[in-house]
């Protein structure tokens, strides 16, 4: 048997084959890249703003799952604890909504001429918010027709009018 002698000759450069560049990778990009210096990739600031804006109408659809587990562990009688939880999910939502404008301005971008509601590029990510926080309210509500804090009779507005009787009570 005879032993392969191997050698690695690094001294050379030149490959014997040209080598294939792999999928993806273009040298005339990597070259013109070189010259242009260090600038970096060219970053559309539009198209960052409206992405942070569709993360900040978004943020409260990802709170959902989270308030829905603690209206369900605070229970349906009326307690300080869930009373609390459940004044907790009325207000912020409302005053997320008032504060609207200041959370998204930050986002608009200034222009000389006076865009409608619906030509902006926030219009949709505003739309959402307002959704998402609308239904964060109903959660609300829902908490509150289950404790049986919604005025939903007639007695609950007339004083001459007697409470409903249940005509019976299951255990």
């Amino acid at each position: 048997m005879a032993a392969h002698n191997w050698k690695f000759d690094f001294a050379t450069s030149e490959p014997k084959r040209p080598i294939v560049d792999p999928p993806g990778f273009s040298g005339l990009k990597d070259v013109a890249s070189k010259n242009q210096g260090n600038r970096g990739p060219v970053v559309d600031n539009e198209l960052l703003k409206v992405k942070k804006a569709w993360d900040v109408a978004l943020a409260p659809g990802k709170q959902l799952p989270m308030q829905a587990f603690m209206l369900w562990m605070s229970g349906n009688s009326v307690q300080i604890f869930s009373v609390a939880i459940t004044a907790m999910l009325m207000f912020s939502p409302i005053k997320a909504l008032m504060s609207m404008s200041q959370v998204f301005e930050r986002y608009e971008t200034p222009s000389p001429v006076k865009v409608s509601f619906m030509d902006s590029k926030l219009a949709l990510p505003k739309v959402t918010f307002v959704a998402l926080q609308l239904l964060t309210i109903l959660f609300g509500m829902y908490k509150l027709n289950a404790m049986g804090l919604l005025p939903t009779s007639h007695s609950d507005w007339l004083a001459f009018m007697d409470p409903k009787t249940p005509l019976e009570y299951a255990a």
